[in-house]
């Protein structure tokens, strides 16, 4: 393809918009070419405000032939439709966490992507923090040696209120879940990136705190087809809120960290090579910490329209204008999406069951 800019198309006007919006803005080869959303006031302020075209209907979106890709915000079940329609146009989608609600309609959305030849990209930002990646590297090149446990620990808080500002929040039919499918699912994506493919998972859930149909309170025990196991807990009752944090233990060390902030590692015998590897981490963390207190306050990227925000989503659209020019897969697939939501409905499933074992396929 050639290297014009690539043309997004954002449908699902809610939340999540004003992320993806500054995103395209911001992403190099990118820009925002249309709107849509089946509420006609909402969707015709936002395209006048954008300075672009703006629709209620998907169809007709794609019928007036002005992207290449739409992204998905819509809620976590009005995934598929829009999405199936797109990629059955041969265009891209960048969808909204999660993929979808359950693994069946995402396979419904992997044969279409296989049809169309199109592409599914997921937006799990955690995977493109410069920490993160330079962990999973080093630990793919065997820094920890062999995986023997891990654990992800989720501590968001949400309040009655925040489920009461919309029907959907909270139920099964359209949330998908809880504390898990929702907030929590970014460290579950990240847990399994690091740990591998679950075999096995028993757990407890409970709505505890809050009038809701979803879990607030859950807690894994997951065994990996490596042999190690991991637990998973999670909830969004944690006053005022906590940072996520992943905890790794191998035959040559352990280390914990978050998506963005090493906590601590300790290695047994590290080559020169490995131990350069830790202080360079480290001096890079104290480096960023330092910026970050005496930073001025944060002011809006020049050029980013009003209502724009930024959520780390400019690196997931960058490497998916990449990804079309150089006719590759993007960095997190739809393939991969599936995994965390396979994982986290096998979690509801055992709790239905009384925490039986629940076994995934591959």
């Amino acid at each position: 393809m050639s290297e014009r800019n690539i043309r997004f198309g954002v449908i699902g006007l809610g939340a999540i918009a004003p992320s993806h919006f500054y995103a395209i803005e911001q992403a190099r080869g990118a820009t925002l070419t249309a709107v849509c959303d089946i509420r006609a006031d909402v969707a015709r302020r936002v395209g006048e405000e954008r300075g672009v075209p703006h629709f209620t209907d998907v169809g007709d979106l794609l019928a007036a032939d002005l992207i290449d890709v739409a992204t998905i915000g819509t809620p976590n079940a009005y995934h598929l439709d829009p999405a199936l329609k797109v990629l059955e146009a041969g265009k891209h989608v960048l969808v909204e966490k999660p993929l979808e609600i359950t693994t069946e309609r995402i396979d419904q959305l992997l044969a279409a992507e296989a049809r169309s030849g199109a592409r599914i990209a997921c937006v799990f930002q955690s995977r493109f923090k410069p920490l993160a990646r330079t962990l999973r590297s080093l630990i793919s090149d065997g820094l920890l040696g062999e995986l023997y446990t891990g654990s992800a620990h989720i501590m968001y808080y949400r309040t009655q209120e925040y489920y009461d500002s919309g029907a959907w929040r909270g139920t099964w039919d359209v949330d998908g879940g809880g504390c898990l499918m929702n907030q929590g699912i970014h460290c579950v994506d990240l847990f399994l990136w690091f740990m591998g493919q679950v075999e096995e998972v028993i757990a407890v859930t409970s709505s505890a705190g809050r009038h809701i149909e979803v879990e607030t309170v859950a807690h894994a025990l997951a065994t990996f087809s490596n042999g190690a196991h991991g637990i998973l807990d999670g909830t969004t009752l944690a006053y005022p809120e906590y940072e996520s944090y992943i905890e790794l233990v191998g035959s040559r060390g352990s280390c914990a960290f978050s998506a963005d902030r090493l906590r601590t590692m300790d290695l047994i015998d590290p080559t020169p090579d490995e131990a350069a590897a830790r202080e360079t981490i480290l001096s890079d963390q104290a480096r960023r910490d330092t910026e970050a207190s005496n930073a001025p306050s944060k002011e809006v990227a020049p050029g980013t329209a009003v209502g724009s925000v930024d959520m780390g989503h400019t690196p997931i659209v960058e490497d998916l204008v990449e990804a079309i020019r150089e006719e590759r897969a993007p960095f997190v697939t739809g393939t991969e999406g599936r995994r965390s939501v396979a994982f986290i409905t096998a979690i509801y499933e055992s709790a239905r069951n009384g925490s039986a074992p629940v076994r995934l396929g591959q």
